[in-house]
């Protein structure tokens, strides 16, 4: 994990800032800073999506086809011992399926579909979950969407960097204009936290057997008035 540290000094009497704007300044001497902080985070999950597809002349048979397929997932799943309980299976779908040459259209069958998503918590064993897919015949794999087990921890860590940052950045503003920095007169906090699971992170297959995994980036920053002595 890596700890970027990013800095906006806001001095005094800047018309930009937030707390200018709502009247939180003290008359008397003061510095207004804007503490910063992001940092990137390796994702310790990820929600695989896939959909089991048949393409018969008839409805009945093609949901029979994906009832099979997503019988032998589960069996594949638990004889490798994978929680079977986890996979959310949607409801099953069916629609005509056309094919048009030179604006004729041709009926092929009744296609149906069933949407499936599982949650890894063990990044180590994604390969090993999609040949189990792959085995069961449903080859339809689409999205794989990296996240954290705990966003809120991570946050709190990011704020707690960020309030940090927005205290140096005071004490050494004080210093450099030899005074002494006082107590806190004022916070502002506005952010509107948005959980960065699923989709802060992509995976991009780099070959049949490989994914490379980007890291969760989270930011955050306060806004703090002290006084001057």
């Amino acid at each position: 994990m890596r700890y970027f540290l990013t800095t906006m000094l806001l001095i005094a009497t800047l018309p930009l800032s937030t707390l200018v704007n709502a009247g939180a300044l003290p008359d008397g001497p003061h510095v207004a800073v804007t503490g910063s902080a992001q940092i990137e985070v390796q994702p310790d999950q990820v929600m695989v999506q896939f959909q089991a597809t048949s393409l018969e002349k008839s409805a009945v048979l093609a949901k029979q086809n994906v009832d099979q397929q997503v019988s032998a997932l589960l069996v594949n799943l638990k004889s490798a011992s994978f929680d079977t309980n986890i996979l959310e299976r949607g409801q099953i779908n069916t629609r005509e399926q056309y094919q048009y040459i030179k604006d004729q259209r041709t009926l092929q069958g009744i296609i149906a579909t069933r949407d499936l998503s599982y949650l890894l918590t063990d990044l180590d064993k994604v390969n090993q979950f999609l040949e189990l897919v792959v085995a069961a015949n449903i080859e339809s794999i689409g999205q794989m969407h990296y996240g954290l087990q705990s966003p809120q921890e991570w946050q709190l860590k990011v704020r707690q960097l960020a309030i940090q940052d927005s205290k140096e950045q005071a004490e050494n503003l004080a210093s450099a204009y030899q005074a002494k920095l006082g107590k806190i007169y004022a916070i502002n906090y506005q952010h509107s936290y948005v959980q960065p699971l699923m989709m802060r992170a992509k995976s991009e297959q780099t070959d049949e057997s490989t994914y490379q995994v980007n890291k969760i980036k989270i930011s955050d920053q306060v806004e703090a008035v002290f006084t001057l002595e």
